[in-house]
């Protein structure tokens, strides 16, 4: 009996654990920001851009487009860049550098190599994070989202509001390609994708 009752107590009590450590980073991300003079800000800004024009560049290398990327937007030194939230599925989540299965398990994953999440002309930012996990919602309710619902990104002392255009569907692991299509920018325009594993698990 105590077993079964821990097993239906574990995702509630999990959950609730790992919102309180998401809000406790955000909280942090916000202080840091705060604390922050303009100039600071400023130049956290101009370092994240020049780091997405480097990526529309086809004369940079992979080496001058990844060089820095751990640092940039890495200001409170814990791998928060900015912050994520989705009202119409009541989520608000940190937004980590990178997909590694650690992040992953905690928040939402920028992917290395598309646009950071500053918004401007001409970029793409794509963001990943788990859903079905028994330990933590994440994107478990991505798919109730619809087109016209609206998203916000908090970047430094900026929000940036997004709405949803377009919902694609199942796409295969294995087919690269159109994963790399649905991952390009478009000349002028200021996209985030959303982007999560299904079915569960």
């Amino acid at each position: 009996l105590l077993v079964g009752l821990g097993l239906i107590l574990y995702p509630i009590l999990s959950n609730y654990l790992m919102s309180g450590e998401q809000s406790a980073v955000q909280a942090q991300y916000t202080d840091e920001v705060s604390s922050m003079e303009n100039a600071e800000i400023e130049e956290e800004l101009k370092a994240a851009q020049l780091y997405n024009e480097a990526l529309l560049s086809v004369q940079a290398t992979d080496e001058v487009k990844l060089r820095a990327y751990d640092e940039l937007l890495n200001f409170a030194g814990n791998g928060v860049m900015a912050t994520l939230e989705i009202p119409a599925i009541d989520v608000e989540l940190p937004i980590y550098h990178g997909v590694g299965e650690d992040v992953l398990q905690k928040g939402v994953g920028h992917m290395p190599g598309t646009s950071l999440p500053i918004g401007g002309a001409s970029t793409h930012a794509v963001l990943s994070a788990h859903a079905g996990l028994p330990s933590a919602r994440l994107f478990t309710d991505l798919d109730q989202l619809e087109e016209g619902d609206k998203f916000y990104l908090h970047i430094l002392d900026k929000v940036l509001a997004y709405q949803v255009d377009h919902i694609s569907d199942m796409v295969d692991k294995d087919d690269t390609e159109t994963l790399t299509s649905l991952m390009q920018k478009e000349e002028g325009e200021d996209l985030v994708t959303l982007f999560t594993c299904t079915p569960y698990g």
